[in-house]
């Protein structure tokens, strides 16, 4: 009895393989109930479908992240190589959604022109889908998609590369406000 207390009786031994077996048994108890619950609840979820349960701004998400690691090429509109808005382009034309964003391919400061025109841009609240423009005293160089949480996807001078929406060398102008299903 390593940890008896001074003064107190020793406790009763217990064989050893009954408390073996009595842990064994409440162990496949346990496991056995779960799986139970868990077969009882397969029919009950609906069948789900990848495309039905994408919302707009998750598909604009899901193609520009596929493009990770991707090279910078000025002018650039892909498949495989971008520049900033290029890549915008890209990714809003692959997803069918061009018409949310203008409809044609347009240098970052102009789809900053375009959404500040509509009354689109804006310094605050970001949406998933989102675009964000940089720049320096209201020369809008640069563009990317906001992905939500605090980050960006845009193509750099690096490659296509996720990073802080505050965190990148130019200083940030507006998040353009794209009319997409979130």
């Amino acid at each position: 009895m390593p940890y008896a207390e001074i003064g107190a009786a020793p406790a009763p031994a217990q064989p050893m393989h009954r408390t073996v077996g009595a842990v064994l048994q409440r162990r496949v108890q346990g496991a056995l109930m779960a799986l139970l619950f868990a077969v009882v609840l397969v029919p009950v979820q609906a069948p789900a479908t990848v495309e039905a349960s994408y919302t707009e701004a998750a598909q604009i998400v899901a193609h520009a992240k596929s493009h990770i690691g991707d090279p910078f090429v000025w002018g650039a509109t892909g498949p495989n190589s971008f520049d900033c808005s290029g890549f915008v382009y890209h990714t809003f034309r692959a997803t069918d959604l061009l018409s949310r964003i203008g409809g044609s391919r347009m240098t970052s400061r102009g789809y900053y022109s375009y959404f500040r025109d509509r009354g689109l841009a804006s310094r605050y609240n970001p949406r998933v889908g989102d675009l964000v423009v940089y720049g320096y005293s209201g020369y809008v160089s640069h563009i990317g998609i906001y992905i939500g949480n605090g980050y960006t996807i845009s193509a750099l001078s690096s490659g296509i590369r996720i990073h802080g929406t505050m965190s990148v060398t130019k200083p940030f102008i507006a998040y353009l406000h794209v009319a997409l299903s979130r």
